[in-house]
C-alpha cells in the first residue's frame, strides 16, 4: 500500500484535488485577487467613463501578463472574465456582476495597488468587491493519487479554445473543522464500510473528468473575504456537460458525503475575454 503523504490540514486541495493537478510549474505562494464588478443601479456608464476606465486599467495592468493566452512561466498575470450567469445552489442570484478581473502575483501588494487604482478610476459608477486567495501544495492526497494527477492533468488553452471560466468560492462548516485530519481525509477515498456501498468518494468522482477541466485552487481561510477557498476552472465548449456532471456528482451526498459540510457561495459562470472593454461592451 502506498504511504499517505500527510500535511497540515487545509480544505482547499481536498475539495478538488481529483479534478486535475496544478501544473508542475505552479508556484506556491502565488496570490490571486478576484475583483467583482457590479453596476450600481441608476448610475450611467457613459462612453467617456468607459474609455477612461479602460485606459487607466491598461496602464495599471502593465506589470501583469494577459492570461487570455497563458504561458507556464508567468507569475504575474491579469485575466478578464465576462459574466454569463451567476448562481447559488444552481439558482439565479442577484445582483449579477458584470464580470471578474483575476489578478495574480507573488506580491499581494502588487494586486492591492492595481485594485486601488482601478477602484479610484471606477468612482461611484461601480460597486467593487475583491476576494483574495493564495496557492499552496496539494494536501490530503496519497502517492498513488498524486501520480494520477500528474499523469492526467489537463493543459491550459487560450481563451479562444477554452472560453468558459468559473469562479466558485466556498467554505466548510464548523462541524467539518472539528473532525480530525484522518476523518476528513477519509471522505476523499472510497470507504463503503463507513459511508455505504454507493459512496465513491470525492476523488473517484473527480477523476472521471480530470482530463477535461483545468482548475486552480486558492486558499483564503483566515485572510478574510467571506470564503475559505476560491476554486477556478476553465474548459472548452465541448466540455460544458462534463463540468455540470462533475458538479452534480460532487453535490450528491450519497456518492460524496463530504459535500454535506460544504457551504457554497455564488458561482460566476463566465467567458474569458481579452480585456476590460469586452466586459463593459459585451
Amino acid at each position: 500500500m502506498c504511504l499517505r503523504i500527510k500535511h497540515i490540514v487545509t480544505l482547499a486541495a481536498l475539495m478538488l484535488c481529483a479534478l486535475g493537478a496544478l501544473p508542475v510549474h505552479a508556484a506556491q505562494g502565488q496570490w490571486g485577487g478576484f475583483i467583482y464588478l457590479l453596476a450600481k443601479p441608476g448610475m450611467e456608464r457613459s462612453e467617456a467613463w468607459k474609455q477612461n476606465l479602460i485606459a487607466v486599467t491598461e496602464q495599471a495592468a502593465q506589470p501583469f501578463d494577459n492570461d487570455f493566452t497563458p504561458e507556464p512561466s508567468r507569475l504575474a498575470t491579469i485575466h478578464y472574465i465576462r459574466t454569463v450567469r451567476y448562481t447559488l445552489h444552481g439558482e439565479p442570484f442577484t445582483p449579477i456582476p458584470l464580470g471578474v478581473i483575476r489578478v495574480e502575483s507573488m506580491d499581494r501588494d502588487a494586486i492591492r495597488q492595481f485594485y486601488d487604482t482601478f477602484r479610484a478610476a471606477a468612482g461611484d459608477t461601480l460597486d467593487l468587491n475583491i476576494l483574495y486567495g493564495v496557492t499552496s501544495e496539494l494536501r490530503y492526497t496519497d502517492a498513488e493519487t498524486l501520480e494520477r494527477l500528474k499523469e492526467h492533468a489537463p493543459q491550459r488553452g487560450p481563451g479562444s479554445a477554452q472560453p468558459n471560466a468559473v469562479v466558485f468560492p466556498l467554505s466548510k462548516s464548523a462541524e467539518w473543522w472539528t473532525q480530525t485530519q484522518e476523518q476528513r481525509e477519509a471522505y476523499f477515498f472510497q470507504h463503503p464500510d463507513r459511508f455505504g456501498k454507493e459512496q465513491r468518494g470525492h476523488n473517484a468522482i473527480g477523476f472521471r473528468y480530470i482530463d477535461k477541466i483545468y482548475r486552480k485552487l486558492y486558499q483564503s481561510r483566515f485572510i478574510g473575504g467571506g470564503a475559505d477557498f476560491i476554486t477556478y476552472f476553465e474548459y472548452a465548449d465541448a466540455d460544458r456537460d462534463a463540468f455540470d456532471s462533475l458538479l452534480s456528482g460532487l453535490r450528491d451526498t450519497t456518492l460524496n458525503p463530504e459535500w454535506k459540510f460544504v457551504e457554497e457561495a455564488p458561482i460566476v459562470y463566465g467567458t474569458r475575454v481579452n480585456g476590460l472593454a469586452d466586459i463593459l461592451n459585451p
